[in-house]
């Protein structure tokens, strides 16, 4: 079921969107940084921080994923149906493998998601539906993404960074944020 441009944006983009219902039968949205191809069949990710993802696929296994190339304003949407795999099972350690290969194992993973690929289409932006080139489209978006990149380190220099913690952590010389 997974073409070769299928996988192709899945290595570009690296980041997945991930929908499961929870057990109260709302939506949850929650990006992964680790979704790749397992097979021609399956898409796996990391379970890193992600108790609620968990929590939803233990209770419905159910999962969409959405996966899109920015610069090309295309991507995939793969739904089925997901399993957990933990520690000490050979899916989990064959998972770890793949991610960080024979290296260090960065964050502590808690499962290993796997998704049974039953329904895969193809996402385009409206550009397409226009005539857009990819081609074109890519160089437009390169140029925006570095103008985007720009404007948000200007913005960072001014305000500092956001903390482990989520809290912003004033850049070396920025303003003060003492509101008296």
């Amino acid at each position: 079921m997974l073409t070769p441009d299928m996988r192709a944006v899945l290595e570009a983009a690296r980041l997945g969107f991930i929908a499961t219902v929870t057990p109260e039968g709302r939506p949850n949205l929650s990006p992964k940084g680790t979704i790749r191809a397992w097979d021609d069949t399956h898409l796996f990710f990391l379970d890193i921080a992600s108790p609620g993802t968990r929590a939803n696929v233990a209770h419905a296994p159910w999962m969409e994923v959405n996966v899109v190339d920015q610069l090309s304003r295309r991507g995939y949407r793969f739904s089925g149906t997901a399993a957990l795999y933990f520690p000490s099972s050979e899916i989990y350690e064959e998972a770890l493998r793949r991610t960080y290969g024979h290296g260090q194992r960065i964050y502590p993973t808690t499962t290993v998601v796997i998704l049974t690929i039953e329904h895969a289409a193809p996402l385009f932006s409206p550009a397409y539906w226009a005539g857009a080139d990819e081609a074109a489209l890519r160089a437009t978006w390169k140029g925006r993404r570095a103008e985007l990149d720009r404007e948000f380190d200007a913005f960072l220099a001014v305000t500092g960074s956001v903390g482990p913690q989520g809290d912003l952590a004033p850049h070396a010389g920025s303003r003060s944020r003492d509101p008296s």
